[in-house]
């Protein structure tokens, strides 16, 4: 079994993707902004401190990245079928609407089990 094996925690982030408005979208807000990358930063220590050096978490700005936001993932955030931001585990999109740490890091977890039997 390959112990090495890393998974890839995506969040694609879509500001703004809610229409209407931007005066009425929170999401365009500093405050958004914020609270975002201080759940990153939660998921972050919490996956570094449940699965050390087998998790990368990567934020990305779908606004500033055109190859993510044309790709599979990136169009369910620009088709509106989920809310911002999406949780991709690995290659597989899990939550969307918000950074919920406990359920990501259990269901990295479940992730890194399930690639370890995978491999030979």
């Amino acid at each position: 079994m390959n112990q090495n094996h890393i998974i890839t925690v995506k969040i694609l982030d879509l500001p703004g993707a809610g229409g209407g408005c931007a005066c009425s979208d929170l999401s365009l807000t500093p405050e958004y902004a914020t609270a975002v990358q201080q759940k990153i930063a939660e998921l972050k220590t919490n996956l570094e401190s449940a699965y050390p050096g087998r998790v990368a978490v990567e934020y990305v700005d779908l606004r500033d990245n055109p190859v993510e936001k044309a790709g599979e993932h990136g169009q369910l955030l620009t088709a509106r079928k989920y809310p911002t931001p999406l949780v991709v585990i690995g290659d597989q999109p899990k939550y969307a609407g918000s950074i919920l740490v406990p359920q990501i890091v259990k269901a990295v977890g479940l992730a890194l089990n399930h690639s370890r039997e995978k491999q030979p």
